[in-house]
C-alpha cells in the first residue's frame, strides 16, 4: 500500500495542537479544545513511537479527539445549569430608606431605589426607616 501523507513531525503536531486550543479560546464550542489534546498527545507519541505513514497519525487524532469529545465535553458543559442562585437583591426581610429621587419618593434598597407601597398602618415619610416584606412587580411593599 502506498501512503498518501508522509511522516508527520512531532513538532508540526504539537504546533498544530497548540494552535487548536488557542482557536479554542476565541470559539470556546469545547470540542477544538479535544482535537488540540488528541494532536497534543499524538505528537508527544510521535518522540517515542515510529509511525508507518501520516495517514496513521491523522487517524489517531480525529478518533481521540472524537472519543475525548464525547466522553469529557458533557463535564465541561455541566457547569452549574442546575442550581438556582438566589437573588441577592431580590431578599425581603432587610430595611430600606425612603429617599427623594427627583421630587419623587423612592424606596432605597440593595443598592438601587424602588417604587413602594406602603402595607402598614403608620404613614412613611421621607427618611423613615422602613422593613421590605415583599418585592412583587418592581413595586416594593413595606412597613414601618
Amino acid at each position: 500500500m502506498e501512503n498518501i501523507l508522509p511522516i508527520i513531525p512531532a513538532w508540526i503536531m504539537l504546533t498544530i495542537g497548540v494552535g487548536l486550543l488557542g482557536s479554542e479560546l476565541i470559539i470556546g464550542t469545547f470540542v477544538i479544545l479535544f482535537f488540540g489534546l488528541a494532536a497534543i498527545l499524538v505528537g508527544g507519541l510521535g518522540f517515542f513511537i515510529d509511525w508507518n505513514a501520516g495517514e496513521y497519525q491523522i487517524l489517531a487524532v480525529f478518533i481521540l479527539g472524537g472519543v475525548l469529545t464525547f466522553t469529557l465535553r458533557p463535564f465541561f458543559m455541566k457547569g452549574m445549569g442546575d442550581k438556582d442562585l438566589p437573588l441577592e437583591t431580590m431578599q425581603v426581610g432587610e430595611s430600606g430608606k425612603i429617599v427623594d429621587n427627583g421630587g419623587e419618593q423612592r424606596l432605597f434598597y440593595k443598592g438601587t431605589t424602588w417604587a413602594f407601597k406602603n402595607t402598614g398602618e403608620e404613614d412613611v415619610v421621607m427618611g423613615d426607616e422602613v422593613i421590605v416584606t415583599e418585592l412583587k412587580n418592581n413595586v416594593a411593599m413595606v412597613t414601618k
